[in-house]
């Protein structure tokens, strides 16, 4: 094209944004912007006694501080949804680490070393090699629905009875192999001791017993027990001094206890979380499957209907187990 100015005048024709339909928009963007600030804020800063947000309450505080003199709730409600994706009315709880702030470089280097376990697994599985992850899921209630729960129909959800009768508790040691998605060997029992803890791992270790066995499990003091201490070191044949417990030796501290029992050389293992990390333990997504699958609706008589039917579910599981895709890869580690 010859002439310059006409070049320009269609290019700009082209990138420039095309009429919109519907009516104009009756806020600046400024305003917008100021209403998504308050919304973000804290209503205690403005002198209201709510934890949160509503939106009657948003609007008139929004009218009182000037931002728009005539506003609706309605007028309000696009702004979160189409400018920002927010929502001022939901809450997802957390729990912070204090691990991750008053010490940084070991909560950097256990979470490394867990996220390195969980990407060589396939490698290591193919080696001989067993990664678990490993944990109680305590609590566990048999509880009897006092009236059968309702199927759903169509525009109808599935209705289930608010009362219940409870007939007692057991407990769930599980052992989730990080490879292959499976359940193994489950230890149920009323409770869950250092003993129990230790007769769980040693059933599980005695399928292959000259096998090197990695077990990811949280800081519980069961997980740093003398009787684990005893069994790893008898079933290692370290022959070592174990020295006595609260005084010397390997057995002094629970710490003096963790550092024998994460000790790499080892071919038993353990490797702990970070505190109040649990999201970094693969066995906690699986309690959560089967919490949802089963046990938050079901409905038992007895603790034997309740071990029983957690027992066929695991069995039933495990026929199309697959293991979990974890992509987190870890914190780089500044020193």
């Amino acid at each position: 094209m010859d002439d310059p100015e006409k070049l320009e005048d269609e290019i700009r024709t082209v990138l420039s944004d095309k009429k919109r339909p519907g009516a104009p928009s009756v806020f600046t963007p400024d305003q917008i912007m100021r209403i998504i600030d308050l919304a973000c804020s804290n209503p205690n800063d403005f002198g209201y006694e709510v934890s949160q947000w509503s939106l009657p309450l948003l609007v008139a505080e929004i009218k009182k501080q000037g931002i728009a003199e005539q506003i609706s709730e309605k007028s309000v409600q696009p702004f979160f949804k189409n400018e920002v994706d927010l929502h001022p009315h939901k809450i997802r709880y957390w729990l912070h680490s204090s691990e991750k702030t008053e010490a940084p470089v070991s909560f950097a280097r256990k979470v490394n070393e867990i996220c390195g376990l969980y990407q060589s697994v396939q490698e290591q599985s193919r080696e001989g090699a067993h990664i678990v992850s490993t944990d109680e899921m305590t609590g566990v209630q048999a509880l009897e629905h006092k009236y059968p729960n309702k199927l759903p129909l169509p525009g109808q959800c599935a209705k289930m009875e608010f009362e219940y009768i409870r007939h007692g508790t057991t407990s769930l040691i599980g052992f989730f192999d990080v490879a292959t998605g499976r359940m193994e060997m489950p230890y149920l029992n009323s409770t869950r001791t250092e003993e129990d803890f230790v007769e769980a791992v040693k059933a599980l270790a005695g399928i292959e017993p000259q096998a090197p066995w990695t077990f990811i499990c949280d800081g519980l003091n069961t997980h740093k027990s003398e009787a684990l201490v005893r069994y790893v070191a008898e079933a290692c044949a370290l022959g070592v001094e174990l020295g006595k417990k609260g005084k010397t030796g390997i057995l002094k501290s629970m710490e003096s206890r963790a550092d024998f029992l994460h000790d790499p050389s080892h071919r038993l293992r353990f490797v702990y979380t970070p505190k109040h990390s649990s999201w970094m333990n693969q066995i906690e997504i699986w309690f959560g499957i089967i919490n949802r699958k089963l046990l938050k609706r079901k409905s038992y008589l007895s603790i034997e209907e309740l071990e029983a039917s957690i027992l066929r579910f695991i069995e039933q599981y495990n026929l199309t187990a697959h293991p979990f895709k974890w992509t987190y890869a870890g914190i780089p580690l500044v020193i």
